[in-house]
Protein backbone atom coordinates (compact mmCIF):
# COMPACT_ATOMS: atom_id res chain seq x y z
CA UNK A 1 0.00 0.00 0.00
CA UNK A 2 2.87 2.28 0.92
CA UNK A 3 4.68 1.82 -2.49
CA UNK A 4 1.64 2.55 -4.25
CA UNK A 5 0.35 5.47 -2.95
CA UNK A 6 3.78 7.09 -3.39
CA UNK A 7 4.03 6.29 -6.94
CA UNK A 8 0.43 8.26 -6.87
CA UNK A 9 2.06 11.50 -5.38
CA UNK A 10 5.25 10.94 -7.40
CA UNK A 11 2.82 10.91 -10.59
CA UNK A 12 0.61 13.73 -9.26
CA UNK A 13 4.06 15.90 -8.41
CA UNK A 14 5.86 15.06 -11.77
CA UNK A 15 2.74 16.48 -13.85
CA UNK A 16 2.15 12.79 -15.52
CA UNK A 17 -1.21 13.02 -17.55
CA UNK A 18 -4.68 12.07 -15.82
CA UNK A 19 -4.99 8.72 -18.16
CA UNK A 20 -1.57 7.60 -16.63
CA UNK A 21 -2.80 8.69 -13.25
CA UNK A 22 -5.58 6.60 -13.32
CA UNK A 23 -3.65 3.16 -14.13
CA UNK A 24 -2.66 3.64 -10.47
CA UNK A 25 -6.51 2.95 -9.38
CA UNK A 26 -9.00 0.90 -10.75
CA UNK A 27 -9.78 3.42 -13.50
CA UNK A 28 -13.45 1.29 -14.20
CA UNK A 29 -13.98 1.86 -10.98
CA UNK A 30 -12.68 5.52 -10.87
CA UNK A 31 -14.37 6.56 -13.72
CA UNK A 32 -17.90 4.99 -12.49
CA UNK A 33 -18.02 6.63 -8.83
CA UNK A 34 -19.97 9.70 -8.56
CA UNK A 35 -20.16 12.15 -5.48
CA UNK A 36 -22.28 10.07 -3.40
CA UNK A 37 -19.94 6.95 -4.06
CA UNK A 38 -17.28 8.76 -2.26
CA UNK A 39 -16.43 6.94 1.36
CA UNK A 40 -18.19 8.24 4.00
CA UNK A 41 -16.72 9.19 8.27
CA UNK A 42 -18.77 5.61 9.11
CA UNK A 43 -17.12 3.56 6.03
CA UNK A 44 -13.33 5.35 7.80
CA UNK A 45 -14.22 4.31 11.56
CA UNK A 46 -15.47 0.86 10.58
CA UNK A 47 -12.15 0.32 8.58
CA UNK A 48 -9.94 1.83 10.65
CA UNK A 49 -10.05 -0.91 13.29
CA UNK A 50 -8.91 -3.42 10.69
CA UNK A 51 -5.43 -3.47 8.88
CA UNK A 52 -6.67 -4.92 5.82
CA UNK A 53 -9.93 -2.35 5.65
CA UNK A 54 -7.83 0.52 6.64
CA UNK A 55 -5.49 -0.41 3.53
CA UNK A 56 -8.62 -1.22 0.82
CA UNK A 57 -9.90 1.88 1.94
CA UNK A 58 -6.40 4.12 1.91
CA UNK A 59 -6.45 2.94 -2.08
CA UNK A 60 -9.48 3.70 -2.44
CA UNK A 61 -9.72 7.18 -1.48
CA UNK A 62 -6.41 7.74 -2.93
CA UNK A 63 -7.46 6.46 -6.28
CA UNK A 64 -10.10 8.57 -6.16
CA UNK A 65 -7.95 11.93 -5.14
CA UNK A 66 -6.03 10.82 -8.00
CA UNK A 67 -8.93 11.34 -10.44
CA UNK A 68 -10.29 14.16 -8.54
CA UNK A 69 -6.87 15.77 -8.63
CA UNK A 70 -6.14 14.83 -12.20
CA UNK A 71 -9.54 16.41 -13.36
CA UNK A 72 -8.78 19.38 -12.17
CA UNK A 73 -4.95 19.61 -13.32
CA UNK A 74 -6.42 19.10 -17.18
CA UNK A 75 -9.02 22.37 -16.46
CA UNK A 76 -5.97 24.32 -14.91
CA UNK A 77 -3.68 23.60 -18.21
CA UNK A 78 -6.68 24.71 -20.18
CA UNK A 79 -7.12 27.91 -18.20
CA UNK A 80 -3.46 28.49 -18.73
CA UNK A 81 -3.62 27.73 -21.80
CA UNK A 82 -6.31 30.23 -22.70
CA UNK A 83 -4.73 32.82 -20.32
CA UNK A 84 -1.42 32.25 -22.88
CA UNK A 85 -3.19 33.08 -26.12
CA UNK A 86 -4.23 35.97 -24.26
CA UNK A 87 -1.08 37.36 -23.04
CA UNK A 88 0.10 36.54 -27.28
CA UNK A 89 -2.91 38.58 -28.65
CA UNK A 90 -2.52 41.21 -26.07
CA UNK A 91 1.33 41.34 -26.83
CA UNK A 92 0.36 41.85 -30.64
CA UNK A 93 -2.45 44.57 -29.96
CA UNK A 94 0.38 46.32 -27.56
CA UNK A 95 2.56 46.05 -30.84
CA UNK A 96 0.18 47.17 -33.39
CA UNK A 97 -1.25 49.88 -30.89
CA UNK A 98 2.40 51.35 -30.80
CA UNK A 99 2.66 51.13 -34.94
CA UNK A 100 -0.51 53.14 -35.22
CA UNK A 101 0.75 55.98 -32.41
CA UNK A 102 4.29 56.01 -34.64
CA UNK A 103 2.68 56.24 -37.87
CA UNK A 104 0.25 58.90 -36.81
CA UNK A 105 2.60 61.13 -35.32
CA UNK A 106 4.33 60.79 -38.63
CA UNK A 107 2.07 61.64 -40.44
CA UNK A 108 0.81 64.77 -38.47
CA UNK A 109 4.32 65.84 -38.66
CA UNK A 110 4.21 65.34 -42.79
CA UNK A 111 1.06 67.00 -43.02
CA UNK A 112 2.25 69.81 -41.30
CA UNK A 113 5.02 70.07 -43.81
CA UNK A 114 3.01 69.55 -46.51
CA UNK A 115 1.05 72.13 -45.38
CA UNK A 116 3.77 74.80 -44.59
CA UNK A 117 4.94 73.74 -48.66
CA UNK A 118 1.87 74.61 -50.27
CA UNK A 119 1.59 77.55 -47.88
CA UNK A 120 4.97 78.35 -49.27
CA UNK A 121 3.81 77.46 -53.11
CA UNK A 122 0.47 80.07 -52.77
CA UNK A 123 3.25 82.91 -51.81
CA UNK A 124 4.57 81.95 -54.96
CA UNK A 125 1.09 81.41 -56.97
CA UNK A 126 0.88 85.35 -55.96
CA UNK A 127 4.29 86.84 -56.78
CA UNK A 128 3.83 84.74 -60.19
CA UNK A 129 0.10 86.47 -60.01
CA UNK A 130 1.46 90.00 -59.96
CA UNK A 131 4.10 89.41 -62.73
CA UNK A 132 2.23 87.82 -64.78
CA UNK A 133 0.40 90.12 -67.15
CA UNK A 134 -1.62 88.11 -69.36
CA UNK A 135 0.80 85.21 -70.16
CA UNK A 136 0.17 81.37 -69.83
CA UNK A 137 1.39 81.55 -66.12
CA UNK A 138 -1.33 84.14 -64.67
CA UNK A 139 -3.75 82.20 -66.60
CA UNK A 140 -2.90 78.77 -65.17
CA UNK A 141 -3.17 80.84 -61.84
CA UNK A 142 -6.35 82.78 -62.63
CA UNK A 143 -8.40 79.36 -63.58
CA UNK A 144 -11.64 78.19 -61.45
CA UNK A 145 -9.37 75.20 -59.95
CA UNK A 146 -8.94 75.20 -55.67
CA UNK A 147 -7.53 71.81 -55.88
CA UNK A 148 -3.83 71.33 -54.66
CA UNK A 149 -2.81 68.72 -56.99
CA UNK A 150 -4.40 70.48 -60.13
CA UNK A 151 -2.59 73.42 -59.20
CA UNK A 152 0.75 72.26 -58.62
CA UNK A 153 0.70 70.07 -62.07
CA UNK A 154 -0.18 73.62 -63.62
CA UNK A 155 2.68 75.07 -62.24
CA UNK A 156 4.70 72.19 -62.90
CA UNK A 157 4.15 73.43 -66.70
CA UNK A 158 4.50 77.19 -65.98
CA UNK A 159 7.25 79.06 -68.31
CA UNK A 160 7.97 81.37 -65.56
CA UNK A 161 9.01 79.22 -62.80
CA UNK A 162 12.90 80.23 -61.71
CA UNK A 163 15.65 77.25 -60.47
CA UNK A 164 14.38 78.21 -56.56
CA UNK A 165 10.45 78.29 -57.78
CA UNK A 166 11.19 75.01 -59.61
CA UNK A 167 12.87 73.34 -56.06
CA UNK A 168 9.77 75.12 -53.87
CA UNK A 169 7.49 73.52 -55.87
CA UNK A 170 9.44 69.77 -55.96
CA UNK A 171 9.62 69.95 -52.52
CA UNK A 172 5.67 70.55 -51.80
CA UNK A 173 4.61 67.75 -54.39
CA UNK A 174 6.91 65.69 -52.39
CA UNK A 175 6.01 66.75 -48.87
CA UNK A 176 2.18 66.10 -50.28
CA UNK A 177 2.67 62.84 -51.30
CA UNK A 178 5.06 61.62 -48.02
CA UNK A 179 1.51 62.80 -46.32
CA UNK A 180 -0.94 61.31 -48.58
CA UNK A 181 1.15 57.58 -48.22
CA UNK A 182 1.90 58.21 -44.26
CA UNK A 183 -2.14 58.60 -43.68
CA UNK A 184 -3.06 55.59 -45.50
CA UNK A 185 -0.26 53.70 -43.82
CA UNK A 186 -1.97 54.85 -40.42
CA UNK A 187 -5.12 53.93 -41.53
CA UNK A 188 -4.32 50.20 -42.67
CA UNK A 189 -2.25 50.05 -39.82
CA UNK A 190 -5.55 51.39 -37.64
CA UNK A 191 -7.68 48.35 -39.00
CA UNK A 192 -5.05 46.23 -38.29
CA UNK A 193 -5.12 46.83 -34.53
CA UNK A 194 -8.77 46.65 -34.42
CA UNK A 195 -9.32 43.14 -35.76
CA UNK A 196 -6.16 42.33 -32.81
CA UNK A 197 -8.41 44.28 -30.59
CA UNK A 198 -10.98 41.40 -31.74
CA UNK A 199 -8.74 38.60 -31.72
CA UNK A 200 -7.29 40.05 -28.10
CA UNK A 201 -11.53 40.13 -26.57
CA UNK A 202 -12.21 36.82 -28.08
CA UNK A 203 -8.73 35.37 -26.27
CA UNK A 204 -9.59 36.86 -23.34
CA UNK A 205 -13.39 35.86 -23.25
CA UNK A 206 -12.10 32.22 -23.78
CA UNK A 207 -9.62 32.72 -21.24
CA UNK A 208 -11.98 33.65 -18.74
CA UNK A 209 -14.36 31.48 -19.66
CA UNK A 210 -11.93 28.77 -18.93
CA UNK A 211 -11.00 30.19 -15.62
CA UNK A 212 -14.53 29.64 -14.33
CA UNK A 213 -14.52 26.70 -15.26
CA UNK A 214 -11.40 25.35 -13.33
CA UNK A 215 -12.60 27.70 -10.29
CA UNK A 216 -16.68 26.23 -10.27
CA UNK A 217 -14.86 22.69 -10.20
CA UNK A 218 -12.83 23.05 -7.51
CA UNK A 219 -15.41 24.70 -5.69
CA UNK A 220 -17.25 22.05 -6.35
CA UNK A 221 -14.92 19.19 -5.32
CA UNK A 222 -13.33 21.09 -2.46
CA UNK A 223 -15.76 19.42 0.49
CA UNK A 224 -15.13 16.45 -0.43
CA UNK A 225 -11.58 16.44 -1.44
CA UNK A 226 -11.54 18.57 2.05
CA UNK A 227 -13.16 15.13 3.85
CA UNK A 228 -11.27 12.69 1.80
CA UNK A 229 -7.58 14.54 2.95
CA UNK A 230 -8.99 14.11 6.76
CA UNK A 231 -10.39 10.69 6.14
CA UNK A 232 -7.00 9.52 4.46
CA UNK A 233 -4.88 11.41 7.93
CA UNK A 234 -7.13 9.25 10.02
CA UNK A 235 -6.34 5.80 8.50
CA UNK A 236 -2.60 6.76 8.03
CA UNK A 237 -1.97 8.62 11.58
CA UNK A 238 -0.48 11.61 9.84
CA UNK A 239 -2.41 14.56 9.20
CA UNK A 240 -4.90 16.32 6.98
CA UNK A 241 -2.58 19.45 5.86
CA UNK A 242 0.51 16.76 5.45
CA UNK A 243 -1.71 14.50 2.72
CA UNK A 244 -2.81 17.41 1.01
CA UNK A 245 0.91 18.12 0.78
CA UNK A 246 1.85 15.14 -0.45
CA UNK A 247 -0.76 15.35 -3.37
CA UNK A 248 -0.03 18.66 -4.40
CA UNK A 249 3.67 18.50 -4.58
CA UNK A 250 4.70 20.17 -1.84
CA UNK A 251 6.12 17.87 0.18
CA UNK A 252 6.65 14.73 -2.36
CA UNK A 253 10.53 14.12 -3.02
CA UNK A 254 10.27 14.76 -6.64
CA UNK A 255 11.04 13.07 -9.86
CA UNK A 256 14.58 12.71 -11.21
CA UNK A 257 15.40 15.36 -13.81
CA UNK A 258 14.93 14.69 -17.82
CA UNK A 259 18.29 14.11 -19.29
CA UNK A 260 19.81 16.54 -21.28
CA UNK A 261 17.88 17.25 -24.34
CA UNK A 262 19.44 16.22 -27.54
CA UNK A 263 20.91 18.39 -30.41
CA UNK A 264 17.55 17.31 -32.07
CA UNK A 265 15.40 19.04 -29.99
CA UNK A 266 16.84 22.49 -30.57
CA UNK A 267 13.91 23.08 -33.43
CA UNK A 268 13.13 26.75 -32.72
CA UNK A 269 9.45 27.96 -31.42
CA UNK A 270 7.23 29.62 -34.65
CA UNK A 271 6.29 32.85 -33.44
CA UNK A 272 8.42 35.82 -34.40
CA UNK A 273 11.32 36.31 -33.19
CA UNK A 274 11.23 32.58 -34.04
CA UNK A 275 15.47 32.12 -32.69
CA UNK A 276 17.25 28.92 -32.56
CA UNK A 277 17.63 27.00 -29.16
CA UNK A 278 21.23 25.99 -29.12
CA UNK A 279 22.63 24.49 -26.46
CA UNK A 280 25.29 26.76 -25.00
CA UNK A 281 28.78 24.99 -24.15
CA UNK A 282 29.21 26.94 -20.71
CA UNK A 283 26.18 28.06 -19.22
CA UNK A 284 26.64 31.94 -18.02
CA UNK A 285 27.12 32.08 -13.78
CA UNK A 286 23.85 33.98 -12.85
CA UNK A 287 24.18 36.98 -11.17
CA UNK A 288 23.69 36.61 -7.23
CA UNK A 289 22.36 40.09 -6.49
CA UNK A 290 20.15 40.28 -8.96
CA UNK A 291 18.96 36.79 -8.71
CA UNK A 292 18.17 36.99 -5.17
CA UNK A 293 16.41 40.57 -5.47
CA UNK A 294 13.92 38.87 -7.89
CA UNK A 295 13.32 35.17 -5.91
CA UNK A 296 12.66 38.25 -2.35
CA UNK A 297 10.20 39.76 -4.44
CA UNK A 298 8.00 36.42 -5.94
CA UNK A 299 8.29 35.40 -1.93
CA UNK A 300 7.13 38.88 -0.94
CA UNK A 301 3.87 37.75 -3.42
CA UNK A 302 3.43 33.95 -1.65
CA UNK A 303 -0.46 33.50 -1.35
CA UNK A 304 -1.57 36.16 -3.40
CA UNK A 305 -4.41 35.93 -6.08
CA UNK A 306 -4.24 34.55 -9.31
CA UNK A 307 -5.65 36.65 -11.65
CA UNK A 308 -5.46 36.60 -15.56
CA UNK A 309 -3.60 39.32 -16.51
CA UNK A 310 -2.37 40.55 -13.49
CA UNK A 311 1.08 41.96 -12.88
CA UNK A 312 0.54 43.44 -9.30
CA UNK A 313 0.06 44.98 -6.95
CA UNK A 314 -1.43 42.18 -5.08
CA UNK A 315 -2.86 39.29 -7.86
CA UNK A 316 -0.65 37.75 -10.68
CA UNK A 317 -0.71 35.77 -13.43
CA UNK A 318 2.51 33.03 -14.00
CA UNK A 319 4.34 35.29 -16.94
CA UNK A 320 3.27 38.84 -14.62
CA UNK A 321 4.82 37.29 -11.61
CA UNK A 322 8.18 36.70 -13.28
CA UNK A 323 8.37 39.94 -15.51
CA UNK A 324 7.66 42.09 -12.10
CA UNK A 325 10.11 40.03 -10.19
CA UNK A 326 13.02 40.57 -12.38
CA UNK A 327 12.08 43.97 -13.30
CA UNK A 328 12.28 44.60 -9.69
CA UNK A 329 15.91 44.10 -10.13
CA UNK A 330 16.37 46.13 -13.31
CA UNK A 331 16.28 43.03 -15.70
CA UNK A 332 14.05 42.89 -18.16
CA UNK A 333 12.97 39.21 -19.21
CA UNK A 334 10.86 39.75 -22.36
CA UNK A 335 6.81 40.96 -22.92
CA UNK A 336 4.27 39.79 -20.42
CA UNK A 337 3.79 36.32 -21.78
CA UNK A 338 5.53 32.83 -21.24
CA UNK A 339 6.38 32.55 -24.22
CA UNK A 340 7.44 35.83 -24.80
CA UNK A 341 9.90 35.08 -22.58
CA UNK A 342 11.16 31.83 -23.83
CA UNK A 343 11.93 33.58 -26.86
CA UNK A 344 13.42 36.69 -25.17
CA UNK A 345 16.09 34.42 -23.42
CA UNK A 346 16.34 32.15 -26.64
CA UNK A 347 17.48 35.39 -28.67
CA UNK A 348 19.74 36.47 -26.02
CA UNK A 349 21.66 32.95 -26.01
CA UNK A 350 20.18 32.71 -22.68
CA UNK A 351 18.77 29.16 -22.56
CA UNK A 352 20.56 26.50 -20.79
CA UNK A 353 19.30 22.98 -20.53
CA UNK A 354 17.41 21.64 -17.45
CA UNK A 355 19.93 19.56 -16.13
CA UNK A 356 22.37 22.52 -15.60
CA UNK A 357 19.35 25.02 -14.16
CA UNK A 358 20.57 26.62 -11.26
CA UNK A 359 18.70 29.40 -8.56
CA UNK A 360 17.16 31.82 -10.14
CA UNK A 361 16.59 30.49 -13.98
CA UNK A 362 12.96 30.60 -15.50
CA UNK A 363 11.02 26.62 -16.06
CA UNK A 364 8.63 26.70 -18.91
CA UNK A 365 6.11 24.27 -19.48
CA UNK A 366 4.40 23.79 -23.06
CA UNK A 367 2.31 20.79 -24.37
CA UNK A 368 4.60 17.69 -23.81
CA UNK A 369 7.50 19.37 -22.65
CA UNK A 370 8.82 20.16 -26.38
CA UNK A 371 11.16 23.33 -27.15
CA UNK A 372 9.53 23.36 -30.85
CA UNK A 373 5.82 24.26 -29.41
CA UNK A 374 5.04 27.22 -29.83
CA UNK A 375 3.02 28.17 -26.58
CA UNK A 376 4.91 27.88 -23.73
CA UNK A 377 1.70 28.07 -21.43
CA UNK A 378 3.61 28.41 -18.06
CA UNK A 379 6.69 29.85 -16.46
CA UNK A 380 8.15 29.83 -12.90
CA UNK A 381 10.76 30.83 -11.00
CA UNK A 382 13.64 27.95 -9.82
CA UNK A 383 14.61 28.39 -6.40
CA UNK A 384 17.25 25.42 -5.95
CA UNK A 385 16.75 22.03 -4.14
CA UNK A 386 14.44 20.97 -6.50
CA UNK A 387 11.83 24.11 -5.82
CA UNK A 388 10.37 26.43 -7.89
CA UNK A 389 7.64 29.64 -7.13
CA UNK A 390 4.92 30.13 -9.54
CA UNK A 391 1.42 31.94 -10.22
CA UNK A 392 0.18 28.39 -10.99
CA UNK A 393 -3.93 28.86 -12.23
CA UNK A 394 -6.59 30.31 -11.03
CA UNK A 395 -7.59 27.88 -8.27
CA UNK A 396 -4.04 28.55 -6.39
CA UNK A 397 -2.39 31.34 -4.90
CA UNK A 398 0.95 32.30 -5.57
CA UNK A 399 3.03 28.95 -3.92
CA UNK A 400 6.04 27.50 -3.37
CA UNK A 401 6.10 24.21 -4.32
CA UNK A 402 8.21 20.57 -6.28
CA UNK A 403 9.21 21.29 -9.73
CA UNK A 404 6.96 19.42 -12.07
CA UNK A 405 8.71 17.75 -15.10
CA UNK A 406 5.61 16.65 -17.09
CA UNK A 407 5.59 19.19 -19.78
CA UNK A 408 8.54 20.90 -18.58
CA UNK A 409 10.59 21.68 -21.39
CA UNK A 410 14.20 20.66 -21.51
CA UNK A 411 15.86 24.88 -21.36
CA UNK A 412 15.51 27.35 -19.11
CA UNK A 413 15.59 31.05 -19.52
CA UNK A 414 19.02 32.71 -17.48
CA UNK A 415 18.25 36.07 -17.46
CA UNK A 416 20.96 37.04 -15.83
CA UNK A 417 25.06 36.38 -16.00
Amino acid sequence: MADKGQRRRRAIAAGVPATLLLAFANPTQAMALQHDDYPSWDDVEQARHNEAAASAKVDEIEGILVRLEADAADLNRTAQERGEDYALAATALDTASVKVDRLKTQADAAQKRAHESEQRVAVLVAQLARSGGGDVTLGLLLGSTTDTDSLLTKLGIADRLTVTSAALLDRAVYDKKTADALATDARVAQRERERLAGEAQTALDSAQAAATDAQAKADAQRADIDRMYAQLATLKGTSAALEREYYEGISTPPTNPPPSPSPSDTSSPSPSPSPSTPTPPTPPTPSSSAVEMAISYATAQLGERYVLGGMGPNVWDCSGLTKASYAAAGVYIGTHSSTDQYNYMAAQGRLVPISQMQRGDLLYYSDGGSASVARKYHVTIYLGGGKMIEAPNPTTVVRIVNVRYGDLVPYAGRPTG
